[in-house]
Protein backbone atom coordinates (compact mmCIF):
# COMPACT_ATOMS: atom_id res chain seq x y z
CA UNK A 1 0.00 0.00 0.00
CA UNK A 2 2.62 2.56 0.67
CA UNK A 3 4.40 1.96 -2.67
CA UNK A 4 7.97 2.96 -0.92
CA UNK A 5 11.14 3.05 -2.71
CA UNK A 6 13.70 0.28 -1.19
CA UNK A 7 15.49 2.81 0.56
CA UNK A 8 12.58 3.71 2.19
CA UNK A 9 11.53 0.28 3.17
CA UNK A 10 14.59 -0.38 5.36
CA UNK A 11 14.66 3.10 6.94
CA UNK A 12 13.13 3.32 10.37
CA UNK A 13 9.83 5.12 10.68
CA UNK A 14 11.30 8.22 12.86
CA UNK A 15 13.34 9.06 9.53
CA UNK A 16 10.10 9.29 7.00
CA UNK A 17 9.13 13.03 5.97
CA UNK A 18 6.04 14.46 7.70
CA UNK A 19 3.54 13.11 4.86
CA UNK A 20 5.57 9.78 4.83
CA UNK A 21 4.40 9.15 8.80
CA UNK A 22 1.09 10.21 8.63
CA UNK A 23 0.39 7.50 5.39
CA UNK A 24 2.45 4.83 7.08
CA UNK A 25 0.40 6.02 10.35
CA UNK A 26 -2.74 5.50 8.07
CA UNK A 27 -1.51 2.24 6.82
CA UNK A 28 -0.70 0.41 10.52
CA UNK A 29 -4.54 1.78 11.18
CA UNK A 30 -5.94 -0.36 8.59
CA UNK A 31 -4.54 -4.03 10.03
CA UNK A 32 -7.50 -4.54 11.92
CA UNK A 33 -9.61 -4.24 8.99
CA UNK A 34 -12.02 -1.23 11.09
CA UNK A 35 -15.18 -0.89 9.66
CA UNK A 36 -14.77 2.93 10.25
CA UNK A 37 -12.04 5.35 10.48
CA UNK A 38 -11.59 8.69 12.25
CA UNK A 39 -9.44 11.41 10.94
CA UNK A 40 -8.58 14.75 12.07
CA UNK A 41 -6.69 16.66 8.75
CA UNK A 42 -5.64 13.55 7.60
CA UNK A 43 -3.31 15.30 4.16
CA UNK A 44 -1.18 17.79 6.26
CA UNK A 45 2.32 17.88 5.88
CA UNK A 46 1.51 14.90 3.00
CA UNK A 47 3.17 15.84 -0.45
CA UNK A 48 1.16 15.85 -3.68
CA UNK A 49 1.88 12.07 -4.56
CA UNK A 50 1.37 10.95 -1.50
CA UNK A 51 -2.20 12.74 -0.65
CA UNK A 52 -2.87 11.05 -3.79
CA UNK A 53 -1.83 8.18 -2.89
CA UNK A 54 -3.68 8.26 0.60
CA UNK A 55 -7.60 9.37 -1.42
CA UNK A 56 -6.92 6.43 -4.01
CA UNK A 57 -6.50 4.11 -0.80
CA UNK A 58 -9.59 5.88 0.84
CA UNK A 59 -11.56 5.29 -2.07
CA UNK A 60 -10.80 1.82 -2.22
CA UNK A 61 -11.76 1.25 1.53
CA UNK A 62 -14.94 2.99 0.60
CA UNK A 63 -15.78 0.68 -1.94
CA UNK A 64 -15.17 -2.08 0.47
CA UNK A 65 -18.09 -0.34 2.55
CA UNK A 66 -15.35 1.27 5.47
CA UNK A 67 -16.89 4.35 6.69
CA UNK A 68 -14.66 7.15 7.08
CA UNK A 69 -14.63 10.48 9.02
CA UNK A 70 -12.31 12.82 8.50
CA UNK A 71 -12.31 16.81 9.46
CA UNK A 72 -10.26 18.55 6.76
CA UNK A 73 -9.55 22.21 5.94
CA UNK A 74 -8.84 21.26 2.50
CA UNK A 75 -12.38 22.18 0.53
CA UNK A 76 -11.17 20.91 -2.65
CA UNK A 77 -10.59 17.54 -1.06
CA UNK A 78 -14.01 17.39 0.80
CA UNK A 79 -15.53 18.34 -2.97
CA UNK A 80 -13.65 15.34 -4.18
CA UNK A 81 -14.42 12.56 -1.73
CA UNK A 82 -17.04 13.36 0.65
CA UNK A 83 -20.31 11.73 0.22
CA UNK A 84 -21.64 13.67 3.13
CA UNK A 85 -20.72 16.66 4.50
CA UNK A 86 -21.36 18.45 7.61
CA UNK A 87 -20.59 21.73 8.49
CA UNK A 88 -19.60 22.87 11.88
CA UNK A 89 -19.45 26.66 12.79
CA UNK A 90 -19.12 27.75 15.84
CA UNK A 91 -19.13 24.52 17.57
CA UNK A 92 -22.62 24.11 16.01
CA UNK A 93 -23.61 21.74 13.69
CA UNK A 94 -25.11 24.51 10.84
CA UNK A 95 -25.30 21.94 7.48
CA UNK A 96 -25.70 18.41 7.01
CA UNK A 97 -25.78 17.84 3.24
CA UNK A 98 -24.16 16.07 -0.26
CA UNK A 99 -21.54 18.20 -2.01
CA UNK A 100 -23.63 17.73 -4.94
CA UNK A 101 -27.32 19.08 -3.39
CA UNK A 102 -24.96 21.99 -1.89
CA UNK A 103 -23.74 23.06 -4.85
CA UNK A 104 -27.25 22.79 -6.71
CA UNK A 105 -29.00 24.80 -4.20
CA UNK A 106 -27.78 27.93 -5.76
CA UNK A 107 -28.53 28.87 -9.03
CA UNK A 108 -26.46 31.47 -9.40
CA UNK A 109 -23.65 31.49 -11.87
CA UNK A 110 -20.38 34.12 -11.89
CA UNK A 111 -19.91 35.55 -15.59
CA UNK A 112 -16.48 37.00 -16.62
CA UNK A 113 -16.88 39.18 -19.87
CA UNK A 114 -14.80 41.74 -21.78
CA UNK A 115 -14.86 45.33 -20.62
CA UNK A 116 -16.51 46.47 -23.74
CA UNK A 117 -19.95 45.07 -22.72
CA UNK A 118 -19.58 47.12 -19.43
CA UNK A 119 -22.45 49.70 -20.02
CA UNK A 120 -24.75 46.77 -21.47
CA UNK A 121 -24.14 44.71 -19.07
CA UNK A 122 -24.91 47.62 -16.23
CA UNK A 123 -28.59 47.64 -18.42
CA UNK A 124 -29.64 44.25 -17.60
CA UNK A 125 -31.98 43.32 -14.64
CA UNK A 126 -30.92 39.75 -13.32
CA UNK A 127 -27.15 40.95 -13.10
CA UNK A 128 -25.47 41.79 -9.65
CA UNK A 129 -21.85 42.29 -7.95
CA UNK A 130 -20.73 43.91 -11.21
CA UNK A 131 -17.03 44.26 -10.64
CA UNK A 132 -14.15 45.33 -12.52
CA UNK A 133 -11.16 42.91 -12.26
CA UNK A 134 -8.00 43.00 -14.95
CA UNK A 135 -9.65 44.61 -17.95
CA UNK A 136 -12.65 42.27 -17.74
CA UNK A 137 -16.14 42.55 -16.01
CA UNK A 138 -17.48 39.92 -13.50
CA UNK A 139 -20.83 39.83 -12.47
CA UNK A 140 -23.33 37.00 -10.71
CA UNK A 141 -27.22 36.27 -11.63
CA UNK A 142 -29.58 33.88 -11.31
CA UNK A 143 -30.58 34.40 -14.92
CA UNK A 144 -27.59 32.87 -16.70
CA UNK A 145 -29.36 31.71 -20.24
CA UNK A 146 -31.35 35.57 -20.18
CA UNK A 147 -27.56 36.79 -19.87
CA UNK A 148 -26.19 34.40 -22.53
CA UNK A 149 -28.62 35.08 -25.01
CA UNK A 150 -28.50 38.86 -24.25
CA UNK A 151 -24.92 38.60 -24.77
CA UNK A 152 -24.76 36.87 -27.57
CA UNK A 153 -27.15 38.90 -29.36
CA UNK A 154 -24.54 41.56 -28.33
CA UNK A 155 -21.83 40.16 -30.50
CA UNK A 156 -20.03 38.37 -27.56
CA UNK A 157 -18.58 35.11 -28.87
CA UNK A 158 -18.22 32.28 -26.33
CA UNK A 159 -14.45 32.83 -26.84
CA UNK A 160 -15.06 36.06 -24.69
CA UNK A 161 -17.11 34.77 -22.01
CA UNK A 162 -16.14 32.65 -19.20
CA UNK A 163 -19.04 31.34 -16.81
CA UNK A 164 -18.42 29.64 -13.59
CA UNK A 165 -20.49 27.45 -10.96
CA UNK A 166 -20.31 28.26 -7.27
CA UNK A 167 -17.87 26.25 -5.59
CA UNK A 168 -18.13 24.41 -2.24
CA UNK A 169 -15.79 26.78 -0.67
CA UNK A 170 -18.67 29.69 -1.72
CA UNK A 171 -21.40 27.79 -0.27
CA UNK A 172 -19.35 26.75 2.70
CA UNK A 173 -17.93 30.32 3.18
CA UNK A 174 -21.66 31.63 2.70
CA UNK A 175 -23.04 29.84 5.32
CA UNK A 176 -20.47 30.07 8.22
CA UNK A 177 -20.75 34.38 7.86
CA UNK A 178 -22.19 36.02 10.68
Amino acid sequence: LLRFSDKQKNQLAGKLSGGQKRLFSFVLALIGRPKILFFDEPTVAMDTSTRQLFWEIIDQLKKNGVTIVYSSHYIEEVEHTADRILVLHKGELIRDTTPYAMRGEEQEKHFTVPLTYQDFISTLNPVQEIEIKQNALSFTTKEASQVWKALQEQGCTIEEIEVRNRTLLDSIFETTQD
